[in-house]
């Protein structure tokens, strides 16, 4: 089995303090059924394993990251309708070309009746 020293450089300063974590899981091992010397084996790989997840794991958005992601786009949102303001259309000028599409239809009617 290869081992990577950049692994081993990164965690050995937990693992180096993780011994009574080792001890308890070891004994709580040992008090389900197993012997000691595979019980002292998983618990190390059960700290192992932990730190491997928590340093994985850190880069991972957190709520806060959201959050701060969230303000950002609304911030460059405000920012982009300071610059091209959205284009507001008049509600009149809809109203007038209904007008004149009515009083068509009506013209129409009328010199169809005629």
């Amino acid at each position: 089995m290869s081992i990577n020293i950049l692994w081993l450089q990164r965690l050995w300063p937990v693992l180096r303090n993780s011994g009574p974590l080792i001890t308890r899981l070891a004994d709580v091992y040992v008090k389900r059924g197993a012997d000691q010397k595979s019980a002292e084996r998983m618990a190390e790989m059960a700290v192992l394993l932990d730190q491997i997840l928590d340093e994985r794991l850190k880069t991972v958005a957190q709520v806060d990251d959201l959050e701060h992601l969230r303000q950002d786009f609304a911030d460059l949102r405000t920012a982009l309708n300071r610059v091209h303001p959205p284009v507001r259309r008049n509600p009149y000028i809809l109203l007038l070309l209904v007008g004149e599409a009515v009083i068509i239809l009506l013209l129409i009617l009328i010199l169809v009746h005629i």
